[in-house]
């Protein structure tokens, strides 16, 4: 049977249907335990699916990999990452602020000053979408993708945009301090994170004094980031504004506390009272049962599946506690814990925008280079790096599809393979007037790139088995693999690899991971 012509159609119906499949979003079962897998059970699949949640999916030879050398030894390669070599290097960032002080700002005629906010807004818009492409193109190519996906989650934990921070310096500065701790202490992180200029700026605290108090960073510090609603009170946060009264930044983005606008009076905050400061709130906030449990089920959701059974996230939360919150031996649990490898965790997660264009870059083992247009094409699947819709992120799961992004999903390998393509994301690009920043993709020639994807395989039934095993998780049915092995047969070597191609990446299989 061929590839209907209506799949963008219904391929979001078949998706949910895939997802309900079995009962992996089932409820939690209260017998549930903190129980590890037993290595002798981490097989090639198990190992497919350890490399997808912990990094952006792998080649049948990075499986293969995994899988030889057992559970154990698995876990700790990806936590302790590859050496230290970089293949894409530090983002060359500038700043692209006023070229002078406030105060000779001030000064300036309105018509000047008017020119001068354009021309900042429009480099700092063109440098924001390089940085994405930077971002984009080390998660292609790292050689540590755990650390990277961390960060991801991150940047969705702790959100600031671009549309309101207006500084790409500043996200840049945040990016780097979230890839440095992605992996540390998560007490320090927030810590790092409650100085951080994006972030100041984002949730408005360099606004907040003692006269005036400002609670956007107060509430969203336990509501979002720590605790989670129903874990404080109003007056925690009414106290918590007050102790970050006078937090600020400079010009170029170096944290420092205005005394004068500090509110040192004594606060009372959780069951402790003093002079407390904004430390002090943190290091309260850290002191709450429902800080490790709350970092434990958003994390266990990030990496296994939407329901964590109670007794395994209270085991989680327990190590988190233990290790006080050093993210490494937590991590290490969840990825050697037996529910991570359950039925219901397993090919039960759509991949996200960026997740699904990285991947697919890194399966096809395309370089993006400075191409702005694999962020485009994430923007425009519903994750525009920088920009998350609201201070919450991303909600993810089923909300990445919809009748619009199902079919930019079903398109996203024809631009990917196509010697041309690149008409998603051009609609975004002539919006914000940035058309001459587009560089296009390398070209995925399918002689010479085909040659090194399929190796020496002949048959078509080999090139099949080959291909589904090195592109999806969940196994396509045997009609699916037929039409696959026709598609190869019918067309010339380079084109019938390309539409196969195309076939496995806009199938409703390939958008779970």
């Amino acid at each position: 049977m061929r590839l209907p012509t209506i799949l963008h159609k219904v391929t979001a119906c078949c998706l949910l249907v895939t997802l309900s499949a079995n009962g992996r979003l089932c409820a939690s079962e209260e017998d549930s335990t903190l129980e590890l897998l037993d290595p002798k059970t981490f097989d090639y699949n198990a190992a497919a699916h350890l490399l997808s949640r912990a990094g952006f999916g792998g080649t049948p030879e990075e499986i293969q990999d995994l899988e030889k050398i057992g559970l154990n030894a698995a876990v700790s390669k990806l936590l302790s990452g590859a050496p230290d070599d970089d293949p894409v290097g530090d983002f060359q960032v500038k700043t692209t602020d006023k070229p002078m002080g406030r105060r000779e700002f001030r000064r300036l005629p309105q018509e000047k000053k008017k020119r001068l906010r354009q021309q900042f807004r429009r480099s700092d818009t063109q440098q924001c979408q390089k940085l994405r492409a930077w971002w984009i193109r080390r998660m292609v190519l790292t050689p540590r993708p755990l650390e990277e996906k961390m960060l991801l989650f991150w940047h969705g934990h702790f959100t600031s945009a671009q549309r309101e921070v207006k500084n790409s310096h500043f996200l840049y500065l945040q990016n780097q301090t979230l890839r440095k701790n992605a992996l540390g202490n998560f007490r320090n992180l927030v810590h790092t994170i409650a100085r951080d200029p994006a972030m100041l700026k984002y949730l408005n605290n360099n606004q907040n004094n003692r006269r005036k108090p400002n609670e956007n960073f107060a509430r969203e510090l336990m509501e979002l980031f720590t605790l989670g609603v129903g874990n404080y009170s109003e007056r925690d946060v009414k106290e918590a504004a007050r102790a970050f009264t006078g937090w600020k930044f400079r010009e170029g983005g170096e944290f420092f506390i205005q005394w004068r606008q500090h509110d040192s009076g004594v606060k009372s905050f959780m069951g402790r009272e003093g002079h407390l400061n904004g430390n002090d709130i943190i290091d309260t906030i850290f002191g709450q049962p429902a800080a490790a449990r709350f970092l434990a089920g958003k994390l266990f959701r990030f990496f296994a599946h939407e329901e964590a059974p109670g007794p395994v996230l209270e085991a989680l939360a327990k190590t988190l506690r233990e290790h006080d919150f050093e993210l490494r031996p937590f991590l290490s649990q969840l990825f050697r814990c037996k529910e991570f490898y359950s039925e219901r965790a397993r090919g039960s997660r759509i991949k996200s925008p960026v997740e699904l264009v990285v991947g697919s870059l890194r399966l096809l083992r395309m370089d993006p280079g400075e191409s702005v247009t694999p962020a485009l094409l994430a923007a425009q699947l519903g994750q525009n790096l920088f920009q998350p819709p609201n201070v919450k992120g991303w909600d993810g799961g089923r909300d990445w599809i919809s009748t619009s992004t199902i079919v930019e999903r079903y398109r996203l390998p024809k631009v990917l393979l196509s010697k041309n393509g690149m008409g998603m994301g051009m609609g975004m690009m002539r919006r914000s007037r940035d058309t001459n920043m587009v560089t296009r993709l390398p070209h995925w020639d399918p002689t010479v790139d085909g040659k090194r994807l399929l190796g020496d395989r002949s048959s078509s039934e080999e090139k099949v088995t080959h291909l589904l095993k090195h592109f999806l998780v969940v196994p396509l049915s045997d009609t699916a693999r037929r039409e696959l092995i026709r598609i190869l047969e019918e067309n010339e070597d380079g084109r019938g690899l390309q539409k196969a191609l195309e076939h496995i990446m806009s199938s409703p299989s390939y958008q779970l991971g």
